[in-house]
């Protein structure tokens, strides 16, 4: 039964969260940021900011694997 919650609660992982993992930033430190993917309705790509750095992030469905990657802020699909 822990088992089965544990999975499920694992999908819940916020962007925020998720961004956190990926990178060297804590969730409060994180703001998701007006994008392409948030203004497209995506739930697996978002871009973020931490410490005036802008990240471009993705995960799988499952949300069990994150990548972030540095962008320049104002540049597509991070505006």
């Amino acid at each position: 039964m822990i088992a089965v919650a544990v999975l499920v609660l694992s999908g819940c992982k916020s962007p925020s969260a998720l961004t956190a993992e990926a990178t060297a930033c804590r969730v409060t430190e994180i703001e998701i940021v007006d994008s392409d993917y948030k203004r497209d309705g995506s739930t697996t790509a978002w871009c973020a900011r931490c410490r005036d750095v802008t990240y471009q992030c993705a995960t799988n469905p499952a949300r069990n694997r994150v990548e972030c990657r540095e962008v320049t802020a104002g540049v597509a699909p991070c505006r």
